[in-house]
């Protein structure tokens, strides 16, 4: 491996490693209608949302509005379980049916479970009144409720889930319309309508909370405000300062909010665009959480008459095929990262291959064989550059000898040293420089496939987590990315030229440890495809080094700054 390729690949994968571990920092709220910077957030809010003692206790104090323990309806199809709470007409809670809480639980996940307020709650204005619902109709697919105020205003609320004889419709979306209707004298204000998103706790696995946050739509852009957002921060070198924050308000275009973890979210697409936001974080005794709000402004009702409302809310896993079939963009909530297209081609391929393979692990393998195989061409390349390389570097020596003091004719010679003998520099670097996007790839899907999760492969329990056997203390030992460490020293031990100084031969002596480093506590499945691509290469390395023999040299320049001229034998 010369000088340049060597370089070049390490400068690229301190480039990679950069992006994993300042990927949480990539999302930040900055764009909402007008232009909202972090700084003018605060005071577009005030201005949106005035303070009002009433609005506050509402916020703070669901549990005395409405009473969570009082009886509820069931919507039921396949995919879910819905309960809707009868007196607030709202969901308290949604049994996601086919992903156990825990890993061989009998109990399913469930979004909102425990929460103090039931998602799509409905409150009006800054008060945040509620209105007094009552059932009006039920079958075993819809329900409607009736919801009335003091002033004569109306809501009519109706559910229902997805008709399964309707393959455009997903099982895990829930419609609900909202009809208003002004049956008093006087024209009524629907502003500040506030609709909640539920509460969605941080997932097991998710020890930082990088995974958990809330994201909104604009037509154009997705924004996504983590939950580390709300805390203190000192920021880098003082920049980036901030306090703590209790809550986060802000106006704009929303065509759709959503809340998230690493595996599941829910997403409300209203079909007229919401006019701004509030979320806030939530805590448990378990878990951290979000919880947030949609705000619409619907102006005035005159008196006897109606405005409709449609919403969409989906609650179920991330799945990039279900998201990306909702028809808004919706699955932007996968947040693939920079080389999100690799991510979803990486994504459908191995959804398409464990339809033959029944087994994530064995599943991995088989796309990394595939990638391998897809790139034995440039393997080739790679190894051929090599020898060539390694032949010209005594012909190179004598050029920076006689030409010493003279780099412009010392690169124009060197060029063509390489052209005139084959040798092609960047041929060393380019399998390195096309793995960097297929790894960041990888990274983006794998953290968050919904169906990695609770996957075993031998002694892995989660490939969407470490592979932790046991814990020293406080230290986890994860077995996984110390193989992945070895097969990368070995792997490039066998790629070092003999003719790479001692600096360089250092260098690479340590980067397994740094690769060590930064992957320790990335997930299984990732880990597995890195250790299993570097035995691959290591074969292919071993077989192509005696099938691909170098071209022989056809001219040598002079050794001697005296001008005598030599070549090289005939082959």
């Amino acid at each position: 491996m010369d000088r340049k390729s060597f370089f070049l690949g390490l400068l690229c994968l301190s480039a990679a490693f950069g992006l994993i571990y300042f990927q949480r920092a990539q999302v930040r709220p900055t764009a909402l209608q007008p232009e909202i910077t972090s700084t003018e957030i605060t005071t577009q809010a005030e201005d949106f949302f005035p303070e009002s003692p009433a609005a506050e206790a509402a916020l703070e104090s669901p549990t005395a509005v409405w009473d969570l323990s009082t009886p509820c309806l069931s919507l039921e199809n396949e995919e879910i379980r819905v309960q809707i709470h009868l007196a607030s007409a709202a969901i308290r809670e949604v049994a996601l049916k086919k992903y156990p809480f825990k890993k061989g639980s009998p109990e399913p996940f469930i979004f909102n479970h425990g929460a103090p307020m039931p998602a799509l709650e409905l409150q009006l204005g800054h008060t945040g009144e509620r209105p007094q619902y009552e059932l009006l109709s039920q079958d075993a697919r819809q329900l409607r409720f009736l919801g009335r105020y003091p002033n004569g205003l109306s809501v009519e609320r109706s559910y229902r889930l997805s008709d399964p004889d309707n393959p455009k419709e997903d099982p895990y979306v829930i419609h609900q319309q909202l009809r208003w209707e002004n049956r008093g004298p006087r024209p009524q204000a629907l502003q500040d309508l506030k609709l909640s998103l539920g509460q969605i706790p941080s997932s097991a696995g998710d020890l930082a909370g990088d995974f958990l946050n809330f994201g909104h739509f604009n037509g154009k852009k997705a924004f996504f405000v983590p939950h580390g957002d709300f805390s203190q921060s000192s920021g880098f070198l003082g920049f980036g300062k901030r306090e703590a924050r209790a809550e986060i308000r802000a106006t704009g275009t929303i065509r759709w909010g959503s809340l998230k973890n690493q595996f599941f979210c829910s997403i409300l697409t209203p079909s007229s665009a919401a006019a701004g936001y509030l979320f806030r974080p939530t805590e448990s005794p378990s878990s951290e959480g979000m919880t947030g709000s949609l705000v619409f402004q619907l102006g005035q009702l005159q008196a006897q008459e109606q405005k409709s409302l449609g919403l969409e809310f989906y609650v179920g896993p991330k799945d990039f095929v279900r998201l990306d079939r909702l028809g808004l963009e919706q699955d932007r909530v996968m947040q693939f990262g920079l080389f999100g297209f690799v991510s979803k081609l990486l994504l459908l391929l191995m959804k398409a291959i464990h339809c033959l393979i029944p087994n994530w692990g064995l599943t991995i393998i088989a796309v990394t064989l595939l990638i391998r195989l897809l790139l034995w061409p440039l393997t080739r390349a790679q190894v051929r550059s090599s020898k060539q390389m390694a032949l010209v570097q005594e012909p190179l020596k004598q050029l920076r000898e006689r030409y010493k003091g003279q780099p412009q004719k010392l690169q124009t010679e060197t060029l063509k040293l390489f052209k005139e003998n084959q040798v092609n520099p960047a041929a060393g670097c380019l399998p390195v420089l096309i793995q960097i996007p297929i790894f960041l790839g990888l990274y983006g899907m794998l953290r968050t496939a919904t169906d990695l999760r609770f996957a075993e492969f031998l002694w892995i329990r989660d490939l969407s987590r470490p592979d932790t056997l046991v814990h020293l203390g406080r230290f986890p030992l994860n077995l996984l990315p110390w193989l992945m460490s070895l097969s990368t020293f070995w792997q490039m031990r066998m790629s070092l030229a003999p003719t790479l100084d001692p600096m360089q031969r250092r260098l690479f002596q340590w980067m397994p440890l740094l690769f060590l480093f930064f992957c320790y506590n990335l997930p299984a499945g990732l880990i597995l495809y890195w250790t299993v691509q570097n035995i691959l290469s290591i074969i292919q390395q071993r077989r192509l080094a005696g099938e691909i023999p170098p071209h022989p040299l056809t001219r040598i320049h002079p050794a001697s700054p005296k001008g005598k001229k030599s070549s090289s034998p005939k082959a």
